[in-house]
């Protein structure tokens, strides 16, 4: 659960003076004001967004809000799983599909929704798209895609197996490169985001280690585990981008001429042994991901 609250420069004072004794070093030029207070973690960005997370939430915010003179309340919605108030708010969502498949791309989306539209979408029935079904996806993505501003980064396979083989990058490295970029593909087409929440897979301090060689870098992000379940913005990220991924992953069958199977299971095992045979280990850059170990393992076998 997190908290967060966008802050005069007043009230950035009153809460510096307030727990300067309970600060902590900043660990990156975006931080403002860092501290402990009990078990939570308090961040002020220089934007003039706080942000409350760690233990004891709650408890922490309470006490913000009474220091700033500003109401505590939490809303209770419909959708289901909220857990921060932030979870409420007009926000950008981002999302990433394709990085546990051996086939196919990486898929990193966006979407914006505004705060007075989040219970149609709820309506829509949009949640995590690990929930849905492909033919419920290939529905659903459309009429978000059509109504709501978007943004999405498809990396092929043949530019994947070069930044893993050749500039040695890992899929964290990746995922986080191509969240910056959507995130600031969004910001462009519009200003009028409250928070902005990508779906946590590291720490936000690796995250922003990740991309400090990148040229534009979205600052002030919440990176929430299980976004996808709590920020309505993270859901339909998480629908464009799997409607996405399947539709490359259709035309990258008709290319190859084989149905490409998802995952990484025994099914794609049985695949890979048929397009080594037919189509040699060079094909494979094309069309896989081949730093897996599904690969490794059966030219391992093969060979010995």
């Amino acid at each position: 659960m997190s908290f967060t609250i966008k802050l005069t420069e007043k009230q950035i004072s009153q809460i510096i003076d307030e727990y300067s004794n309970l600060s902590l070093p900043l660990t990156n030029n975006y931080t403002l004001f860092r501290a402990k207070i009990n078990t939570s973690f308090v961040s002020i960005f220089k934007t003039g967004n706080l942000l409350i997370q760690g233990g004891d939430e709650k408890g922490t915010y309470q006490s913000i809000c009474k220091l700033l003179g500003i109401d505590y309340k939490i809303i209770d919605a419909p959708y289901v799983n909220i857990t921060s108030i932030g979870a409420l708010k007009s926000a950008i969502g981002t999302d990433e599909v394709g990085t546990g498949d051996f086939f196919g791309s990486i898929v990193v989306a966006g979407c914006y929704v505004p705060k007075n539209k989040i219970n149609e979408l709820i309506r829509m029935g949009i949640k995590d798209s690990k929930e849905l079904n492909d033919n419920k996806i290939l529905k659903l993505a459309p009429m978000i895609m059509e109504n709501y501003i978007y943004s999405y980064y498809l990396l092929d396979n043949i530019h994947y197996n070069y930044l893993t083989s050749k500039m040695n990058l890992n899929m964290n490295q990746i995922k986080a490169i191509m969240h910056n970029s959507v995130i600031n593909s969004l910001k462009k087409k519009t200003q009028e985001y409250e928070l902005i929440v990508i779906d946590a897979f590291t720490t936000s301090d690796l995250y922003f280690k990740y991309i400090k060689n990148e040229k534009n870098i979205a600052k002030d992000v919440l990176l929430e585990e299980k976004a996808e379940n709590k920020y309505i913005s993270v859901a339909c990220a998480s629908i464009i981008a799997r409607y996405i991924f399947l539709k490359d992953l259709k035309d990258l069958s008709n290319k190859v001429g084989y149905d490409l199977p998802k995952g990484a299971g025994n099914q794609v095992d049985s695949l890979i042994y048929k397009l080594l045979q037919e189509k040699g280990i060079n094909a494979f850059k094309t069309f896989s991901k081949m730093n897996f170990k599904n690969l490794q393992k059966i030219i391992e076998n093969k060979n010995n």
